[in-house]
């Protein structure tokens, strides 16, 4: 099935921990085995608190810390949580990781920090782009392909509840 170039776009300010955890409820409560999330910005900007706080959603008992010296690790819960943090991976790397192998698996939801190295990897991700603000606050631009537009509305509406 050939995917529509149509996205859709909106951003979140987050102004504490606490805000950024309830947009990966949000997220958690939205997405389904398969899906896949691109999460960028600089260090300390909160990708992994947002996995972390994602796999918590998602019921995982053991909850992501910064992988950067582990490529990838599985969590348990509703659905699995695959987490990877490319951060020290470089496109030659991307064959030995097996990044598409967990890719758009039904059993569950595939994380990617520092997704600059995986290219397109053949999947039309959420992707999430963390801006540092000052202090606590964060910025968070979400974009999503057409077949992921309704999941990104459907999370934008409950955002502004």
């Amino acid at each position: 099935m050939a995917r529509s170039k149509a996205s859709s776009t909106f951003s979140v300010s987050s102004s504490c921990p606490a805000d950024t955890a309830r947009l990966a409820g949000l997220f958690a409560a939205g997405l389904k085995g398969g899906d896949a999330v691109f999460l960028e910005g600089p260090i300390g900007s909160g990708k992994t608190f947002f996995v972390r706080e994602l796999a918590a959603a998602l019921g995982a008992k053991r909850l992501p810390v910064s992988a950067s010296f582990n490529l990838m690790r599985a969590y348990r819960g509703r659905l699995k949580l695959y987490h990877f943090d490319l951060f020290r991976a470089g496109e030659a790397d991307m064959e030995n990781i097996g990044l598409d192998e967990y890719l758009g698996r039904a059993d569950g939801i595939t994380a990617v920090e520092w997704p600059a190295a995986a290219g397109t990897c053949g999947v039309e991700p959420i992707k999430l782009e963390f801006e540092l603000a000052g202090g606590d606050r964060r910025l968070i631009k979400m974009n999503a392909g057409a077949d992921d537009r309704r999941k990104l509305a459907a999370i934008e509406g409950e955002w502004k509840k």
